[in-house]
């Protein structure tokens, strides 16, 4: 059974992190969909409408759908470009959707950043022009706070997946 995690905020916030400790966890058959991977490093785009790392995100989660993988989508995903992308997976991977938000504080977002590897790739001030207010879809399973650590972060979806294979 193909099931949808999407775990979404600002930059800084713990979403690659989170990610790629799911992907350890869960192992085989288990797709990790980084925004950062898709658009920056395999395609070279800019944040904008219509560019081309909203196509292959979709397309690599279809293909994810069609062998029954657990698809971990984590980014940024503005709603203002991504939205759309992301309400066409809703639908495929309904009711196996599982979609988080980290609705973090500026100053506890910029705080995780400055313990990570690259922070160097950007600074507080960069956070601050890319910084969106609570940019949620309107359809978030849970939101994790400037309190909730990475280790309850982790715990929460597994439990939802877990909830979800015995109901």
């Amino acid at each position: 059974m193909a099931r949808l995690v999407i775990i979404r905020g600002n930059s800084g916030s713990g979403k690659t992190t989170l990610g790629l400790r799911l992907q350890e966890h869960f192992g085989r058959c288990t797709l990790l969909i980084s925004q950062d991977t898709v658009r920056r490093d395999m395609l070279k785009e800019k944040v904008e409408p219509g560019n081309l790392s909203i196509d292959l995100a979709e397309t690599l989660a279809r293909f994810a759908y069609e062998h029954d993988l657990l698809v971990l989508v984590e980014g940024f995903y503005e709603t203002d470009i991504y939205g759309q992308m992301l309400e066409q997976l809703k639908k495929l991977f309904a009711p196996h959707v599982f979609a988080y938000y980290y609705d973090l504080s500026f100053e506890e977002t910029v705080r995780r950043h400055r313990t990570r590897a690259k922070q160097q790739e950007f600074s507080p001030d960069d956070m601050r022009r890319w910084w969106q207010e609570r940019d949620f879809l309107g359809w978030e399973a849970a939101f994790f706070r400037d309190g909730d650590s990475l280790e309850a972060a982790f715990d929460r979806i597994v439990r939802d997946l877990k909830g979800a294979e015995k109901g």
